[in-house]
Order: C-alpha cells, then sequence, then structure tokens
C-alpha cells in the first residue's frame, strides 16, 4: 500500500492511503466498535489514529498537535496541523525538542531520563503521548509537564512511561514535548516585530496549544477533558506554575501538582530583550535585516543558546528566579508575575498540590565528595559560613531536633535544599494560602534511596517513579533499586496524586488524613514508609533563607 501525503505535515512513515470507509472495508479496526487488542483507532479533529494495546492499556505515541517547527515557523506561534484522510499509525514517539546536553548528567539516576534508542532531538518535535486503560470513559486526565529546566528534557523518557498509571484504570495519562531553549524562549516581539510580533513565550504556548489539543480530542481516548491535571517535576514544576499564570490557560486545566520546581516571577521585557539581541549577535544576524531567521538551522540556534548560556546561566542556588532562557511578562500571553505580590487572578481557584523531596541537592552537588561525608564538625563549619556565626548554632539544633535520625551530611543536604529550594515552594504555598480561593496542599518525599550505596538520601527526582507506579520497571528500579517495600509506596504515593486529580484532594489507603495548607500550622505531609504530618519547613528557618533569597535577588 503506497501512502498518501497530500496536506498531511506528518511523517511520511505514518500515513496510510484510502478514505475511512475503505479503512474499515479493508477489515482495519475502529476504537469503539470494532477495535483488536492490537491497533486500536481512535478519530480525533484532524484525523484516525492508530495505537497498540498491551496488557489492557492502549498507548498513542506521537501524536502531533502542531507543525515542525523549521523554517518560517522557528520563531512562530505553534501552527495547526492540517487533517489527513488516512490513518496516523501512532506506535512510535516523535522527535524530541532541539536541546543540547542535560544540564546535571553522568549522575546514578541518569538513565532512567533516556528516550527510547530511535528518539532523536529534531524539528518534528511538537507532539503528545496517551495512555488509556482499554474501554475507559470519561475518566480524569493527567497531563505531565517534564523536567529539564527549560532546556532539556523530553516526554518521552524511560520513567514517565504512563501505562503502569493507567492501568490502574482510572485514570488517562499524557506527556508531552515542547520547545525548549532559544527555540522556545527568545523574544523577539519587542526589537523586530513584524513577523516575529507573537514570539515571546513559544515553549508556554506550545503547552497551551497542546492543552487544546487535549481539550478537543482527549474524549475519544476515554478521557474527560472538564476534569484534567497538570504536573511535573523540576522544570516541569515551572511549568505548571508558569500556566497558572497564563490568563488564556484558564480552563484548559482544573488542578496542579508542583514537583520539586519552585517558580515565583518571570522575565521582565527589559531582560528578555537582552537576551534576545545577544541570541541575534550570536546567529550573526541583525536587528534591521531579520529575514535570516527563516533560514538558520537548528544547530545554528542551539549553538547561539549555549553562547548565551554561557553569559547568562542558570544558577542553583536561587532556581526560582528568572536567568537565561525564562517566560517573559510581554503584558498580553502574560501580563504579571504568578505568585508576586500575590497569586494571580488566573491561579486563585484551581487546587494546588506543592512539595519536594527531603533533600534535593543531592543530586545537584556530586563533585563537593566531602559533602557526602561530613562529621559533625564539618557539618557546623559549613553552616556557619552559608548561615553566618549568628544563625548556624539555631538552624542546627532545630534541624537536629526535627530530624535527629539523620546523619550530618543527611542534615546538611536538608539544611541546604530547604535553604535553596524550599524556601522558594514555601513562598509559593503562603502566597496560595494566603491569596487563593481554592486548596492547596503540600508534601515532603522523605523516602530514601539505597543506590549509589545510599548517599543520595532522597535526592531530586526521586519521587517521580511513585508517582508514576514505575518502582518495579527497569527505569524505575535505576533509581530505586526496587523492591517490595518501595513498590508498596509507590502504590500509596501514586493514589494520592490520582485521587488528587479525580477530586482535588490528596488521599490514599494507609495516610493519615491530609490537611490544606494555610500558614498558622504550615502542615504538610511527610511521605515515607511510615507517612506523618509535619510543618513543610521550621518557620523560623524559613523565613531566614527566604530573608537571604530574597536579598541576594535584589527583591528586598
Amino acid at each position: 500500500m503506497s501512502p498518501s501525503f497530500q496536506n498531511t505535515n506528518l511523517p511520511r512513515r505514518t500515513v496510510l492511503q484510502g478514505s475511512c470507509a475503505a479503512i474499515l472495508a479493508a477489515g482495519l479496526p475502529r476504537f469503539a466498535n470494532a477495535q483488536t487488542e492490537a491497533a486500536p483507532i481512535v478519530a480525533t479533529r484532524q484525523g484516525l489514529v492508530q495505537g497498540v494495546t498491551e496488557k489492557g492499556v492502549s498507548r498513542f505515541l506521537g501524536l502531533r498537535y502542531a507543525q515542525p517547527i523549521s523554517g518560517a515557523n522557528r520563531f512562530l506561534p505553534p501552527q495547526p496541523v492540517a487533517p489527513w484522510s488516512g490513518v496516523f499509525v501512532a506506535d512510535r514517539h516523535a522527535d524530541t525538542a532541539p536541546q543540547g546536553p542535560e544540564p546535571v548528567s553522568g549522575t546514578p539516576v541518569t538513565p532512567a531520563f533516556a528516550p527510547p534508542d530511535y528518539v532523536k532531538a529534531g524539528e518534528d518535535c511538537l507532539a503528545l503521548n496517551i495512555w488509556a486503560p482499554e474501554g475507559a470513559k470519561d475518566l480524569p486526565v493527567m497531563v505531565w509537564l517534564h523536567g529539564g529546566g527549560w532546556q532539556s528534557g523530553s516526554g518521552s523518557c524511560a520513567i514517565y512511561d504512563g501505562t503502569r498509571l493507567a492501568s490502574r484504570g482510572d485514570v488517562v495519562v499524557v506527556t508531552l514535548n515542547h520547545r525548549l531553549g532559544a527555540h522556545g524562549l527568545t523574544d523577539f516581539s519587542r526589537i523586530l516585530g513584524g513577523a516575529w510580533a507573537e514570539s515571546a513565550n513559544l515553549s508556554v504556548k506550545d503547552m497551551v496549544a497542546a492543552l487544546e489539543w487535549v481539550q478537543a480530542n482527549i474524549a475519544g481516548f476515554g478521557g474527560d477533558p472538564n476534569t484534567v491535571t497538570i504536573f511535573g517535576e523540576s522544570g516541569g514544576g515551572w511549568k505548571v506554575n508558569t500556566l497558572l499564570g497564563v490568563p488564556s490557560a484558564k480552563g484548559l486545566f482544573h488542578r496542579a501538582i508542583v514537583e520539586s520546581g519552585p517558580l515565583t516571577r518571570f522575565h521582565t521585557a527589559e531582560a528578555a530583550d537582552e537576551i534576545a539581541r545577544k541570541v541575534l549577535a550570536a546567529l550573526g544576524i541583525s536587528e534591521t535585516a531579520p529575514e535570516a531567521l527563516n533560514t538558520v538551522t537548528m544547530e545554528d540556534v542551539l549553538a547561539a543558546e549555549r553562547k548565551v548560556m554561557a553569559e547568562t546561566p542558570m544558577s542553583f542556588a536561587a532556581p526560582g528566579f528568572p536567568s537565561g532562557f525564562w517566560p517573559v511578562i510581554d503584558g498580553r500571553f502574560i501580563t504579571r508575575h504568578i505568585y508576586d505580590p500575590d497569586t494571580a487572578e488566573s491561579a486563585r481557584d484551581v487546587p494546588l498540590m506543592v512539595g519536594q523531596t527531603g533533600t534535593e541537592f543531592t543530586l545537584f552537588m556530586l563533585q563537593d565528595e566531602a559533602a557526602y561525608t561530613l562529621d559533625a564538625e564539618g557539618l557546623a563549619a559549613r553552616a556557619n559560613q552559608m548561615f553566618g556565626p549568628e544563625n548556624a548554632a539555631w538552624l542546627l539544633q532545630s534541624y537536629q531536633r526535627d530530624f535527629p535520625a539523620l546523619p550530618p551530611a543527611a542534615l546538611w543536604f536538608r539544611l541546604f535544599s530547604d535553604f535553596a529550594m524550599g524556601a522558594l515552594s514555601n513562598e509559593i504555598l503562603d502566597q496560595r494560602a494566603t491569596s487563593g480561593t481554592a486548596p492547596v496542599y503540600a508534601y515532603r518525599f522523605e523516602w530514601m534511596t539505597p543506590i549509589a550505596g545510599g548517599k543520595l538520601f532522597s535526592p531530586h527526582t526521586m519521587e517521580i517513579p511513585f508517582v508514576f507506579d514505575n518502582v518495579a520497571t527497569e527505569a524505575g528500579q535505576v533509581m530505586t533499586g526496587g523492591g517490595t517495600e518501595a513498590e508498596a509506596l509507590a502504590k500509596t504515593v501514586s493514589e494520592a496524586w490520582v485521587q488528587f486529580a479525580k477530586t482535588g484532594t490528596p488521599a490514599a489507603p494507609g495516610l493519615p488524613n491530609w490537611p490544606q495548607y494555610d500558614t498558622t500550622t504550615r502542615a504538610a505531609m511527610h511521605l515515607d514508609r511510615a507517612a506523618k504530618v509535619a510543618p513543610y519547613i521550621d518557620a523560623k528557618a524559613v523565613a531566614l533563607f527566604r530573608q537571604m533569597l530574597w536579598a541576594r535577588a535584589g527583591l528586598n
């Protein structure tokens, strides 16, 4: 059967010739009435798509929600895919977005985040993936936004596979790719205008386009478009916070979960213009002859991105403040900071869950080998240097009181992680508790992985295999070591996330009642073998951390 490619904007290998009637006459199945377990077919607004069903879960990979980003599309908002007349065979992931190497690579957990071997970075990347229980109907939808900051990552990573989460039978899982780095967050709108007048926040506009695709099509896959949860970790958490601050995204999702990804502020227009001029300079393009942007290659843009990032690197000392390629207040798509001076109106009535792991920065500081074997004297010295002798003593006393079983190295990483990330997460919790109308919930993921000799304790990314119930998979075992204890905790954590997606309230058998966060009790669910409710961070400690971070950012 020779393929037909008229007006498809899809890869040549995936479109089969023929009308719907001819396809059905030839014996190919429909998803609803004539499906086989091997090849379910769903009708979308653009055309028919064919997936694969195994063990009661149907997966549809590489569904394009927008055209490739090559040529004139490179710095334009996502362009719609034209309808097609055949069947799109959705059995392979699309390209990942153009990107350089991971900012944090070579860690013990890195292999879990590899996409399939056939996946490459490329321009045909604006795609999403769906996992749905066989026979699904009107199920809550959970849309995952991948990590990797704004510069790297993919919705096709092994640890994000939605099979096991969907196999519960009560949720549809979606992952997606969007533009990154210079491709997605170079704002030429003010310095060039014209054809580039809508070039601001393209990465975020891609996500909105993907959520619009979900609204239009997910019912055909058994999902309820009126019960959509966005969730993401690290850079994915940044993206969840960002979408909460986009007025035009309101109504495209109904709950939100931020995992280890606090973001409170966006770029100013002035800061974004500076980045855009640096990109043009790195590309060798004049503001008076911008048409050359239509002919630059993916490699050209990535090279420019590397040059600009070398001049404006991301600072892990304050991961929630803008630097480098970052969403911008453009006055139309994003009109204000999301949590400064209060919660943006678009976010106030969306139930929210916010949290992080116990020792986030054990994954980021592997070159500081001494930190992983600290004794009490070394811990005191680091606390004195970081927080000053006037604060170190009471801080250490407080953390030793609250975490008596932790060795000095774990206490140091706990303290530093609460300072560098926890204070920002706590800012979001406080803002939502005081300037929101929907409930907000907090968690800390405390379980400690035995991999790498146990020295990582509870590092950045560690909750992901538990949220996706992927502990028993190959990728999950890379991160957790596997085992019945971890698998049991994964059942609990994934249940709590799914219950939040269903109802807006996290809960699971075996967990204590999960209270809403407020600025008096500061209550969070601490997830471990034995879960408990306790403050997110000690109130006096977080006040110090906030003062230090905001002073560093020049915001006091």
